[in-house]
């Protein structure tokens, strides 16, 4: 299964402002945060420069299978790519 990560930054607007929107339409999505100093290895290998970010991963194992240009996303554009990766998946 597939699910949407999204990458944020606790001083980023678009972020703050981003994420209320996915909350208030119920999705249910992972976070990221790009804060934490433990994360910033990881953030430099997937060439995080702006945020917010949204990353298709495997529930499973967190493993990021894709991901968009930064800026927000709107949910059918992210659920219509997990429907693709599901279907390359079977």
């Amino acid at each position: 299964m597939f699910k949407a990560r999204i990458i944020k930054s606790e001083g980023c607007f678009k972020c703050k402002n981003y994420l209320k929107s996915l909350n208030k339409q119920g999705y249910d999505f992972l976070i990221y945060d790009a804060d934490l100093k433990e994360n910033q290895p990881q953030l430099d290998l997937w060439k995080i420069n702006a945020m917010p970010v949204v990353q298709i991963v495997k529930e499973e194992n967190g493993e990021m299978v894709f991901q968009f240009p930064p800026g927000s996303l709107s949910t059918r554009l992210i659920e219509t790519k997990i429907a693709e990766l599901k279907k390359k998946e079977k």
